[in-house]
């Protein structure tokens, strides 16, 4: 392309200095032939007279023709060094794109095919290297890391020419070009990090002499930052914080598929140990319960057949007994059903639920079990209130395996644009907070299952308990979001 346009200029000028020629002689001949008629048929001077002033005459015209080749001449050299220079900018510009354009390219790549959101940073540091070697400046001098947020601090993660003792800060994130940045969440640049608030602290950045931190963010939310700093002063252009911002978008994706991928393997170890702690509790239950009296209605049935012959009507009585204790059993066993597969929850609804596991514990405790505003179950969807039945169940289970409560109060209604069900019980109470420590050592059981339940359809528990005071459980879930629709 470069030596076509060349090609291209040098035919133009030639044809121009074709044409300078051609004028020239057109000018020398018509000048000597108009001198000519001048000087002898008008003014009658001799012809040696003539002769010397037109040779002078065309001597300066030939030397102005000459000079205008030269100055058309020296116009062609520089408008080809000015084409040229200009050409290789533009063609060096174009590289340049091409090869940013391919390394998003390849981070874009990079990024559906892993989840490793490391190996995305690390990429994402490569291409903002490009900015650096677009200015001359070797690429290997980059210093950068890219921070994230960790509670209220943020540390660093895929880090380039740290040192051992710099992996160990962190930011705050509140001042200096780090705060700047986060605030007006654009990036923002330093030509003197060693005295930057936050920077300073980093043994890699004192060495640098321009700094700039880009916000890692999706619309109002901020995950962290990535900060590049060079040891050469570099004067960063538009279309460079363009390239920063692309890389930034793209890091962000893949932090948040990275994050997403992380609770939905979360989730599924939740399930799956959920799972398995429902299994347990099932057999427990099964051999506390049902298995326990199973096998002591086989040994009464042996007994029986014995007094069958021997006393025939104290067999009767035990006959009687067994026939009692096979029906609790089966009682037992069809509560056990309910808790798995609450029938009742599907076709009539979460009140109806509700009352028959209370019907059901007062009958085999005989504590006061109250439920009021049960129709206002229905305002939930179904997904809604079968994780809803499951906390009041859970609610209502502790209540009545700890709690040594006489009186049991479910409450269910509408608060403006809010569904609320609270469980209170006048029990001995707990220390919330002894119990939650209690967890952190045991895993995932009890009240925390219930939380854990509640966040799966947005909602959230409090739980207000002391020693002796009674526990006041308080379930809200928004119904414009878990809400029955039509």
């Amino acid at each position: 392309m470069l030596d076509s346009i060349t090609n291209l200029l040098n035919r133009e000028f030639k044809r121009l200095n074709r044409i300078i020629l051609s004028l020239l002689g057109i000018m020398l001949v018509g000048q000597t032939l108009i001198s000519y008629v001048l000087y002898t048929r008008y003014w009658g001077h001799d012809t040696a007279a003539w002769l010397y002033e037109i040779i002078i005459a065309n001597i300066v015209l030939l030397s102005i023709g000459l000079l205008a080749i030269l100055i058309v001449y020296r116009l062609q050299v520089r408008l080809e060094n000015e084409l040229n220079a200009m050409l290789a900018t533009e063609l060096h510009q174009l590289r340049s794109i091409n090869d940013r354009a391919q390394s998003l390219q390849a981070m874009a790549s990079t990024l559906s095919a892993t989840l490793s959101f490391e190996r995305v940073v690390e990429q994402a540091l490569d291409v903002c290297s490009l900015a650096l070697a677009d200015m001359g400046i070797p690429r290997d001098s980059l210093v950068g890391a890219v921070f994230l947020y960790n509670g209220a601090a943020l540390e660093p993660l895929a880090m380039r020419r740290f040192l051992g003792i710099d992996e160990e800060r962190v930011l705050l994130g509140r001042s200096g070009v780090v705060g700047t940045a986060l605030k007006q969440g654009e990036p923002s640049i330093t030509d003197n990090p060693g005295n930057d608030p936050e920077l300073k602290q980093f043994k890699a950045f004192q060495a640098c002499l321009t700094v700039v931190c880009v916000p890692l963010r999706a619309g109002f939310q901020l995950f962290g930052v990535m900060v590049m700093g060079t040891d050469v002063a570099v004067r960063f252009e538009n279309d460079h914080f363009d390239l920063f911002t692309a890389v930034a978008d793209q890091t962000v994706i893949a932090l948040q598929n990275a994050q997403l991928y992380q609770n939905l393997e979360a989730e599924k170890q939740r399930l799956i140990e959920a799972n398995e702690d429902a299994r347990k509790e099932l057999a427990r239950d099964l051999h506390d319960g049902p298995t326990q009296t199973i096998a002591a209605i086989a040994m009464r049935l042996n007994i029986i057949r014995k007094m069958m012959t021997e006393d025939p009507q104290k067999a009767a009585v035990e006959i009687q007994k067994v026939e009692e204790l096979a029906k609790r059993t089966s009682k037992e066993i069809r509560g056990m059903l309910f808790t798995l597969r609450p029938l009742l929850l599907e076709s009539k609804g979460l009140g109806a639920a509700v009352q028959t596991v209370m019907s059901s514990i007062q009958e085999a405790d005989g504590s006061e079990m109250q439920l009021s505003g049960g129709e206002t179950g229905k305002l939930l969807n179904d997904t809604a209130q079968t994780v809803v039945f499951s906390i009041i169940e859970e609610a209502l289970s502790n209540a009545r395996k700890y709690a040594d409560a006489r009186v049991v109060e479910v409450r269910l209604w509408q608060e403006e644009d809010l569904f609320v069900a609270r469980i209170t019980d006048d029990g001995v109470g707990f220390d919330p907070d002894d119990v939650r420590d209690d967890y952190n050592s045991r895993g995932s059981l009890g009240l925390l299952n219930m939380h854990e339940r509640a966040e799966r359809i947005d909602g959230s528990i409090s739980i207000e308990s002391a020693p002796g005071a009674g526990t006041t459980v308080t379930l809200i879930v928004p119904l414009e979001k878990q809400g029955r629709i039509g």
